[in-house]
């Protein structure tokens, strides 16, 4: 069981608590809504959804945080900027929680928060993602719209283990010119998320557990990431076919749990879809957590 002697920070992000010591909180769960190829966006440059899909998508994921306890954020994916204002629209009614601001553009991640800060909800955001090749004028759209929160994704091209994590964050890995918790700081960045840069099963996954316990030893701040994208790539399960692919949910809904027994704050699931079996799995793993830590 862990605990960690250094203070650990909390961040609350709309209403949700991110961060502390293991066992004594709730991991906070982030699943992903028009994520690439979800089926319910029929348009993916003008943001168009299939009538009624965000409100029972949500309100699945609602019912699933009731039934288990745990807290939820909501990551928004678009590929377009138009898109990006849309969706937003759409699920900042239906959902009242944090919003992750995803796309591999940052120009629409940037026109993501411009129109958060012109609905009055920004807030509400978490900019996904500051990584090693940010630019200025992304680090500068954070401040002139008032955003004080980001995941912060310490992936290193040139070290992907747990090493490599770390020293991105701390001195920016001869490819910042500082580290990115100082940097993301400097630009009005004061609730950062750190995420341990899950890529493929075979890029060193297991490095981000490591590097979830050395991060919140070192800064105490906040800390997860997505262990199933190992799972999307882990050998044995990409040659499942029919019946057998059924198996790939299992390794999914076990992944998730495993940040958490390593500390992590918060898990990013994958598809909002996925919420009732991850949600149920992670809970156990809190209890367990839980139960140990009372023996501290």
């Amino acid at each position: 069981m862990l605990k960690f002697t250094n203070k650990q920070a909390v961040f609350r992000i709309a209403g949700v608590d991110f961060g502390g010591q293991p066992g004594m909180r709730r991991t906070v769960m982030v699943g992903s809504i028009f994520y690439p190829r979800h089926s319910v966006v029929e348009d993916r440059v003008e943001g168009k959804v299939r009538p009624g899909a965000v409100e029972r998508l949500i309100g699945d994921m609602a019912r699933a945080s009731d039934e288990t306890g745990c807290p939820t954020a909501l990551m928004v994916f678009a590929e377009t900027e138009r898109c990006m204002r849309s969706h937003l629209e759409k699920v900042a009614d239906a959902f009242k929680g944090p919003l992750f601001i995803d796309s591999p553009s940052a120009e629409v991640r940037i026109a993501g928060i411009v129109r958060a800060k012109e609905m009055g909800i920004h807030q509400r955001v978490v900019y996904n993602t500051i990584n090693a090749g940010v630019a200025e004028k992304e680090l500068q759209a954070l401040r002139d719209n008032g955003v004080r929160s980001a995941v912060l994704l310490a992936f290193n091209p040139g070290d992907i283990q747990a090493k490599g994590k770390i020293y991105l964050l701390e001195n920016g890995g001869g490819i910042l010119p500082q580290g990115m918790v100082e940097l993301a700081q400097s630009y009005g960045i004061d609730r950062p998320l750190l995420d341990m840069a899950v890529m493929a099963s075979e890029q060193g996954a297991g490095s981000a557990l490591r590097g979830i316990m050395i991060a919140k030893a070192k800064w105490g701040l906040p800390c997860g990431c997505a262990m199933h994208n190992a799972v999307e790539s882990h050998p044995p399960l990409t040659k499942l076919q029919g019946e057998d692919r059924k198996l790939f949910r299992y390794v999914d809904v076990a992944a998730s749990t495993m940040p958490v027994m390593a500390g992590a704050d918060y898990v990013m699931y994958g598809p909002i879809e996925f919420a009732r079996r991850t949600f149920h799995a992670v809970a156990f793993a809190d209890q367990l957590m839980a139960q140990a830590a009372s023996e501290l």
